[in-house]
Formats: structure tokens, C-alpha cells, sequence
């Protein structure tokens, strides 16, 4: 499969929104539904964000060059902090796609998304990577950070860049 990365505008929302109700909205519903209307409003203003504050947000959406269908997209949030440093670090707050794909081409797509991070990590000067997940099956999800360098936590994986 053939596919093609781009920062997300206006016009992924809908499809953004339509993927994470097909796929993502049952890993959640047992503590929170998806409201359409509040994931539009906050991604709107994640990617208009991402255009006219840069570093703030990352939305990327990854489309098949064939038919042009959303088949995975990525959230982060940079120059984010804890509760206990004021380190900077970008916080992954979606990692996700089409569960209906190949488990190569979404393994493939992972990695992708963390190529992206690391690209908006160093643009942001935050060394620090913070990925979480919420899934019932994340074993395969957990072990790609790990090949990738993270140190997993429970469902928390950390990653600390290199100075540059």
C-alpha cells in the first residue's frame, strides 16, 4: 500500500473524526464516548494552532495515494510539562489508524508517527517524548516504542533525545 504524510488542515477533520469513531471509539466507550462535536472543535483549533503558532501542535494524517482515504493520523502537543519538572517534552495525545490494515502497513504507519514526533521534538528543542496508550491489546504497540529507543512504564513510554 502506498501512502502519503501531510500536516492536517480543515478540510481531515471529518475524516479524522469518522476513523477515530470506527476504530478508537470502542477501545474508550467502557469510560467515555466520543463526542463528535468536541473532538471537530478541538482539532480544529489544534490545527489552525499548528499553522499560525508553530511547535505548539502536531497533526499529521497519512492518506492512501490511491483512493486518498484517511488511514492514520497523529496528535502531540509540544513544549508540554508534568507535575514535577518544568522540562519540555511533547506529549503524544493520539496515535492512531485503521485496524482493518495490514499488521505490516501499521507497523509501518507507528513508525512513521514517531518519525514525526522526533522531527517536532527536535524543531521544538523538547528532549523528552511522552507516548501513552489506553488499549486493551497494546503489547505490539508497547514493543515498537521499545525497539524505537523508549523506556516503557506500564502504558507510558518515554523517550530522552540527544542534545543537538
Amino acid at each position: 500500500m502506498k501512502y502519503v504524510w501531510s500536516l492536517a488542515d480543515g478540510r481531515d477533520v471529518t475524516d479524522i473524526v469518522a476513523l477515530s469513531q470506527q476504530h478508537f471509539e470502542t477501545e474508550i466507550d467502557e469510560f467515555f464516548s466520543i463526542e463528535p462535536p468536541v473532538l471537530t472543535r478541538n482539532l480544529i483549533f489544534a490545527v489552525t494552532n499548528q499553522f499560525f503558532l508553530p511547535g505548539t501542535e502536531l497533526v499529521a494524517v497519512a492518506r492512501d495515494t490511491g483512493n486518498q482515504r484517511l488511514i492514520a493520523w497523529t496528535w502531540a502537543k509540544g513544549n508540554e510539562a508534568t507535575s514535577w519538572s518544568d522540562d519540555p517534552m511533547v506529549n503524544v495525545r493520539i496515535a492512531h489508524l485503521d485496524l482493518d490494515l495490514s499488521p505490516r502497513v501499521r507497523i509501518q504507519l507507528v513508525q512513521d508517527m514517531m518519525d514525526h514526533w522526533e522531527r517536532f521534538a527536535r524543531f521544538n528543542k523538547n528532549r523528552i517524548i511522552c507516548s501513552t496508550t489506553m488499549r486493551r491489546d497494546q503489547d505490539a504497540f508497547l514493543r515498537l516504542h521499545q525497539r524505537r529507543g523508549y523506556t516503557v512504564r506500564g502504558s507510558y513510554c518515554y523517550k530522552k533525545l540527544d542534545a543537538e
